[in-house]
């Protein structure tokens, strides 16, 4: 072999052993999880998983962090051995979430596998950016991390995540807790909200729709808390942020449902505590608090998560500790709405205190919790405060509703006894309108009758008023053929003057004499005061001083006849009938007046 390649073969292998001694192995022990810190880091120019595994001139950095200016992605390797002489099987994250790949060699197919994990991976498992692996037993196996850094590539800072791995029997435990203590909870919240529903369709009550409110809005919550979104909605909208510090700050879809949730169980509440308490008309000076403080804090939640899931800025770093101190200022106006209702003995008030005392020291509890520790990175969702505040919540607030439906017990009892006066009192009314409208019927036909009556008796009055004209005029006429004869008879006295018979003188005598006949008047008389009951018994008591002939001329106007047919009829002449009348009226005072003067 010729001196230059033993030389050139010896650098080589200097270079290897060297680069061997540099590279860290990490030993597994019997602590649940291991830390792993150190690595080597090699920047990505589009290499293949094949060049990074075999080539021998790419070049690992040991312990180097990541610029996520200088590279889209990183290549990161670590070397585990595992002293124990079984398969050991792990689950593999990233302190940052960032999108990666893991390749890691399957013994069983002698093949090399590879995972996808990171948020942008909807891969239906509750904690995104968990990738599972198998370390052989007895042996030293090589992981591979393809680390895309895009995502935070515009902060420009450097990064160093961690990589940790924990025993997969570690974390089924800590899985299987979590799904049992939800699946509790939704039983619960489930059974409680069908109840509560069911009650509402009873009553027509609007509190049950509240509380059935806070209920859905526990649901959610509780499913967001523990990333159970991941599970049942394969998407991967999420907005992550990089610190100066290299830590990063991720906002994904349980992150905006648990703000989202949030709003909708301060917004059932309050509403609950208006209806319940019946603030508006009660308490109304409370009631425009609590309204206000609802409106302040669904802008102060929902427009920071918009903002935020949309990728526009990632406000919510700078917005959660004030949400969460905003709801502390919720839960104290509630409680103290409480205490003043109950002091000014609101009905049920008390009630409604002791129920919600348990659940607002739990709530406030849980946003000092979200405050201290989980404020803004999501990811510390073991805690059981959401669990323990809504399940006190649900019993707390059962006894309220007990309470509350013997409080409408009773007033649908003060229902029912108003229903039972009203329906008395209708059929009173009804009794008293029935009798009013026979009575009405009974004056209607007395009415009637009386109009019939009144009818007949016009009718006779005109019959008697025609025959008395008709007499009247048979008078007038009778008067007039003896005024006839009367002319007659003194005509032939002017034509024979020398002749006076005694029976001519003894005829005109016996026509003057009939053209006055009291039996004529009498008869006259008797019709008119058929016609005319009492005229001349009532004109008399009026005026006592009228001789019979004015009786007789003021009877003969009053049945409107002429001037005329008067004079006619008294065989006098008009202008004497003028006269005649003229006296009459004021002998009467003025109280004549003539059918002319009407």
């Amino acid at each position: 072999m010729p001196p230059l390649k033993i030389k050139y073969l010896l650098s080589l292998l200097f270079c290897v052993s060297i680069s061997l001694k540099a590279q860290t192995v990490h030993c597994l022990t019997n602590n649940s999880s291991l830390q792993i810190n150190s690595y080597d880091v090699l920047p990505d120019k589009h290499y293949s998983f094949d060049q990074i595994r075999t080539s021998t001139t790419l070049r690992f950095t040991a312990n180097d962090s990541l610029s996520t200016l200088a590279a889209d992605y990183y290549w990161i390797k670590v070397i585990i051995e595992n002293p124990y002489p079984n398969n050991e099987n792990y689950r593999i994250s990233l302190s940052l979430k960032l999108n990666y790949i893991l390749y890691s060699f399957d013994n069983s197919t002698k093949t090399w596998r590879s995972h996808n994990a990171g948020l942008a991976v909807p891969d239906n498992q509750q904690e995104r950016g968990i990738a599972p692996c198998v370390l052989q037993g007895g042996t030293k196996d090589t992981l591979y991390l393809k680390i895309n850094v895009r995502d935070i590539q515009a902060y420009g800072y450097t990064i160093k995540p961690t990589i940790t791995m924990e025993k997969e029997i570690s974390f089924n435990g800590r899985k299987d807790i979590l799904w049992i203590l939800w699946l509790i909870c939704m039983a619960v919240l489930l059974s409680f909200s069908c109840y509560n529903l069911f009650i509402y369709f009873q009553l027509k009550d609007d509190i049950y729709i509240c509380y059935l409110v806070v209920q859905i809005g526990a649901i959610i919550f509780i499913t967001s808390f523990k990333h159970f979104f991941n599970v049942f909605l394969p998407f991967g909208f999420y907005n992550i942020r990089l610190n100066a510090d290299g830590s990063t700050y991720y906002y994904d879809l349980n992150a905006f449902l648990l703000h989202i949730s949030s709003t909708i169980i301060f917004a059932g509440m309050i509403q609950l505590t208006r209806s319940y308490l019946r603030t508006k008309v009660l308490l109304p000076a409370w009631d425009n608090l609590l309204k206000y403080l609802l409106y302040a804090y669904i802008v102060v939640e929902l427009i920071p998560a918009i903002i935020t899931i949309t990728g526009i800025y990632y406000l919510d770093n700078y917005t959660l500790l004030y949400d969460n101190i905003f709801i502390l200022i919720i839960a104290l106006v509630i409680f103290s709405t409480c205490i003043v209702a109950y002091k000014r003995k609101i009905r049920a008030a008390r009630y409604f205190l002791l129920a919600n005392t348990l659940p607002i020291i739990f709530g406030t509890c849980t946003a000092v919790y979200f405050i201290i520790n989980s404020a803004p990175t999501y990811s510390r969702n073991g805690s059981f405060l959401p669990e323990i505040a809504i399940i006190s919540q649900i019993f707390t607030f059962a006894v309220v509703l007990v309470a509350r439906i013997r409080v409408v017990n009773e007033e649908l009892k003060a229902k029912e006894l108003e229903v039972g006066k009203l329906a008395a009192d209708i059929a009173l009314t009804e009794y008293k309108h029935t009798l009013i409208e026979q009575e009405n019927e009974f004056i209607i036909s007395a009415i009637q009758q009386e109009k019939d009556k009144n009818e007949l008796l016009q009718q006779k009055l005109e019959l008697n008023q025609r025959e008395l004209v008709g007499n009247s005029l048979y008078i007038h006429q009778k008067n007039k053929l003896l005024a006839d004869l009367k002319d007659q008879i003194q005509d032939i006295d002017n034509l024979y003057p020398n002749v006076k018979h005694p029976g001519l003188k003894s005829i005109r005598s016996s026509l003057k004499d009939s053209q006055y006949l009291d039996l004529e008047w009498d008869k006259f008389k008797l019709h008119f005061e058929q016609v005319h009951p009492d005229f001349f018994k009532t004109l008399r008591s009026k005026h006592p001083s009228l001789t019979q002939n004015e009786l007789r001329l003021y009877a003969y106007f009053h049945i409107h006849l002429s001037t005329k047919e008067i004079a006619a009829l008294l065989n006098i002449a008009p202008a004497s009938v003028r006269q005649a009348k003229a006296r009459l009226n004021k002998k009467m005072a003025g109280a004549f007046q003539s059918p002319e003067q009407n």
